[in-house]
């Protein structure tokens, strides 16, 4: 008999979130199931987010199996949370989190080795 899959993470977010790129992609690169809800496209889903945070369209903000919410969530505190649900977390998906410190250190290294003329 197969077990019955786990409720899917609720994930609520919107286009313009620059936030929401990379929190979708560690959940895809972890195997994580979840469904995605853009608020502006849907009334009852704004009402949510805003009741979860105090008035304030936050995203994205996740809801998780056990009726828990996470909101703005930072790389750590989201590989934490997935971990007590037991999903194992590639260092792939660490780096999706992490893209935009990962952009600026490439950038500064660039400069530096232009500036030293090693280009």
């Amino acid at each position: 008999m197969e077990a019955n899959p786990p409720n899917p993470i609720r994930m609520y977010g919107h286009a313009r979130c620059p936030a929401v790129p990379p929190v979708r992609g560690m959940l895809n690169r972890a195997g994580v199931p979840y469904v995605y809800i853009n608020i502006h496209n849907d009334p009852a889903a704004a009402a949510l987010v805003r009741q979860i945070n105090h008035g304030n369209e936050s995203v994205p903000t996740l809801i998780f199996p056990d009726e828990s919410t996470l909101t703005e969530p930072t790389t750590r505190q989201l590989r934490e949370r997935l971990a007590q649900f037991g999903y194992r977390i590639p260092w792939t998906a660490r780096l999706i989190g992490h893209g935009w410190k990962i952009l600026i250190v490439a950038g500064v290294a660039f400069a530096i080795i232009r500036a030293l003329g090693w280009l």
